[in-house]
């Protein structure tokens, strides 16, 4: 046998703890920018985009964006049940007489159509690494 043979082939980039320390602070504060709009009292007054659904749908792509490469050895199964259940919970808070606000399964659905989004802007970031390598 060759030294070819017994080759591993290129070593993994090693993980650049820093950006993923930014990540999860972005991420963090994502997450606690979206609790407070989502908890508020309504004010009657939409802001945003203009259609509510494309609000969730685009604050779910970036949250997931922001928490998958923040932690990027967490597995996609895991992301996408923790961005669904943080949607369901926002939903069922809404709810809640005190907060003043409606609950939507539709909203749910566009937070999930962000969170399909945001998996795939992170599989086009993971081919883009691989074709530099």
């Amino acid at each position: 046998m060759t030294r070819a043979n017994h080759h591993p082939g290129p070593a993994p980039e090693p993980r650049n703890e820093r950006a993923a320390g930014l990540f999860r602070t972005a991420a963090l504060a994502c997450a606690i920018v979206l609790a407070w709009l989502a908890f508020r009292p309504a004010t009657g007054v939409d802001q945003g985009l203009p259609w509510d659904k494309a609000n969730h749908a685009l604050a779910f792509l970036v949250l997931t964006v922001l928490t998958g490469r923040g932690w990027s050895d967490m597995s996609r199964g895991l992301l996408i049940l923790i961005m669904l259940a943080a949607g369901v919970a926002i939903e069922l808070v809404q709810g809640l007489p005190q907060i003043g606000r409606d609950a939507d399964v539709w909203d749910v659905v566009a937070d999930g159509v962000g969170v399909a989004a945001g998996l795939a802007v992170l599989a086009g970031l993971r081919r883009r690494a691989v074709l530099r390598e």
